[in-house]
């Protein structure tokens, strides 16, 4: 099935414009849009440039023929080289863009693609870069398992064109890291199954939206009494982590799509949202080789200094492991939208302007009032041992014991030291009543 694609054209504009200007032959950039099999049609909102690599080259670049004979006239030396020219894609660097960038999306926006600014004769050259360039892309902002498949590639040239990539669905487990995304999908089903209010009012049925502005969303989820308990009923569970914190969403829906829509997107964005924390984390673990600390605490354990978070082995865990995720901040994008980034507790916002100059090949947000904070604390992620889940008590530290024993005998101590003077006092109160008591019968006798 062929759809039709609607771009901004405001942007679409601005894009022209940069491509016309540029004295670059080619270039390669990502395509921000909406993609949704419920709808006729494709939105793209934006064509976002792939930066230089760290060489300082550029990502995208035109290999010519070799020479030919100079015998030959200048035209058919053109002609020649005109059809024989190829496309050098750095694949890995547009992948890691399109990587980075999507962390960046809000519900209902997503990297969809890339476009090729060069020749028709390159392009066509140049089908197999272009399909593994693609395929790349899709691999690398692909974040639920029942996400699209269909990804764009737009020529900017006489002729545009979309064709379809379809991606082969792997899963690993293999690292700490894949372990607990795979933990994080499991929430999906839960999210799936959460019922919606928006503004108050329970969600029923795929009704439109019939009002603009901002709605507030909130999810119902079913009660996790026998949460530990499910955990360890499955198959090679050597621990359990708990999310904490707060996390804020946001999805934008178009005026002809129904509200169960903008629901499912804020779901998707809750799960893409976790799992971009957690690949900062690593992405910054696995660039520093040595120890590094990331706000992992594990008292009497060195294993969790010695190791990148990345490299942890739930099985040598023995005591509760928590680590801080980064929050997420807003920026204001394209006229009432939003896009997002991640700040380490350590990070201000002026790393989050570098990352929209670099990134996001826009303007660095100049105004902070502007700027949407609202997750106030950041999200932690706790670990436990198996044996803490099975058994509560059975792995509680010694140190605990002594000190509750401590802190018996001192009660103790005290007590029998209070105990003479509390005897004393109770005595005297009795005689002092039984007295009493003789002299009312005394008097009535």
């Amino acid at each position: 099935m062929v759809k039709a694609v609607v771009g901004e054209e405001s942007q679409l504009q601005l894009a022209e414009d940069r491509l016309s200007r540029s004295s670059e032959p080619a270039q390669v950039g990502l395509v921000i849009g909406k993609l949704n099999s419920a709808l006729d049609r494709g939105f793209v909102f934006d064509l976002v440039p792939t930066p230089q690599n760290d060489a300082g080259q550029p990502a995208c670049s035109v290999l010519e023929p070799a020479k030919d004979n100079k015998k030959k006239g200048s035209k058919s030396k053109s002609q020649t080289s005109d059809s024989s020219s190829n496309l050098v894609i750095d694949k890995d660097w547009v992948a890691e863009h399109a990587r980075q960038v999507s962390r960046m999306m809000v519900g209902g926006i997503k990297v969809v693609g890339i476009y090729v600014w060069a020749s028709e004769a390159a392009f066509k050259n140049s089908t197999m870069v272009l399909c593994q360039a693609v395929k790349g892309v899709a691999e690398a902002a692909s974040t639920l398992e029942d996400d699209l498949d269909v990804r764009l590639l737009i020529h900017i040239c006489y002729s545009p064109r979309r064709l379809p990539i379809y991606q082969e669905k792997t899963s690993k487990s293999e690292t700490l890291v894949d372990v607990l995304c795979n933990g994080i999908s499991n929430y999906v089903k839960e999210l799936q199954g959460a019922k919606a209010v928006i503004d108050g009012n329970l969600v029923v049925n795929d009704e439109a939206c019939t009002t603009e502005g901002l709605h507030e969303v909130e999810l119902l989820l079913p009660f996790m009494k026998d949460m530990y308990i499910e955990a360890c009923s499955q198959k090679d569970v050597v621990g359990v982590v708990n999310f904490t914190g707060s996390l804020c969403s946001f999805s934008f829906l178009n005026s002809k799509e129904p509200i169960s829509q903008a629901v499912a997107d804020i779901k998707d964005d809750i799960i893409r949202s976790l799992r971009s924390r957690l690949d900062i984390i690593c992405d910054e673990a696995d660039e520093d080789p040595g120890p590094i600390d990331n706000g992992i605490k594990e008292a009497g354990n060195d294993l969790a200094s010695e190791k990148p978070v990345s490299q942890l082995v739930l099985h040598s865990l023995r005591k509760t492991c928590n680590l801080s995720l980064p929050r997420r901040v807003f920026v204001p994008w394209l006229a009432d939208t939003y896009i997002c980034d991640y700040l380490q507790p350590s990070e201000t916002l002026e790393v989050l302007k570098d990352h929209c100059v670099e990134l996001m090949s826009m303007e660095a947000p100049n105004d902070a009032s502007k700027i949407l904070e609202p997750e106030e604390e950041a999200i932690r992620v706790s670990t436990r041992s198996f044996w803490d889940v099975v058994i509560p008590y059975c792995s509680t530290s010694s140190s605990t014991q002594e000190k509750n024993i401590e802190i018996t005998g001192k009660e103790n101590s005290q007590k029998t030291s209070k105990s003479p003077s509390l005897y004393f006092v109770a005595a005297v109160i009795i005689l002092l009543l039984s007295v009493l008591v003789g002299f009312v019968f005394v008097r009535k006798s």
